[in-house]
């Protein structure tokens, strides 16, 4: 009886693109593989699952600082080496121009998860079945480079491309959102089924 589910698309809220579609291919992706249920209409469906996306959060974890003594030698993701652009800060020679276009700190490591709230509601009589919402203490944030290097690789190979790390660090963002869409989208199916009456 409750196997017929109806997934509109889920609503955000937050000021941020890209959430919505994530989730809810996440979402409608790992029911659609489960054999015991029913993806279908809203006229056919005896329970629709409403998911809203009320905020993102995005935190700086860890930078590369040349203002530290055991600092990090470089910043922008290995782009600019500090000796060179702030020598004033690494006891550089000082007779070196100290560069005002480069910062002498930069982001290397940043957190994201999304709120979300997730309900099944009985079609028949509005009841709600199921309820949870999803943040960073249920689910683990999403962790991730600023250029989406994962082995030292891509931060080698761009070095001497500063103007690409701008579109790596939105693939980053990007990938950082699936990963954690994906992980409400397994811990929900699981939350769900489990919360369904029988029949």
């Amino acid at each position: 009886m409750y196997s017929k589910i109806y997934v509109p698309a889920a609503n955000d809220s937050s000021v941020y693109s890209g959430n919505s579609s994530r989730l809810s291919y996440a979402v409608r992706n790992v029911l659609a593989n489960r054999t015991d249920i029913d993806l279908t209409d809203v006229e056919n469906a005896r329970v629709a699952l409403q998911i809203k996306i009320i905020d993102r959060q995005q935190t700086i974890t860890a930078v590369d600082s040349c203002k530290n003594a055991n600092g990090t030698p470089t910043v922008a993701s290995g782009a600019f080496t500090c000796t060179l652009i702030h020598p004033e800060l690494t006891g550089g020679d000082p007779s070196q121009p100290t560069s005002f276009n480069q910062p002498s700190v930069s982001p290397s490591q940043e957190s994201l998860y999304l709120v979300v709230d997730a309900k099944a509601i009985d079609l028949n009589n509005g009841k709600v079945l199921w309820n949870k919402r999803y943040y960073a203490a249920n689910i683990p944030p999403a962790v991730f480079n600023e250029i989406g290097d994962t082995d030292s690789r891509t931060m080698a190979y761009m070095s001497n491309k500063p103007d690409m790390h701008g579109l790596r660090y939105q693939e980053a963002v990007d990938n950082a959102v699936q990963a954690f869409s994906n992980a409400i989208a397994n811990d929900l199916q699981n939350a769900l089924f489990a919360s369904l009456p029988a029949k």
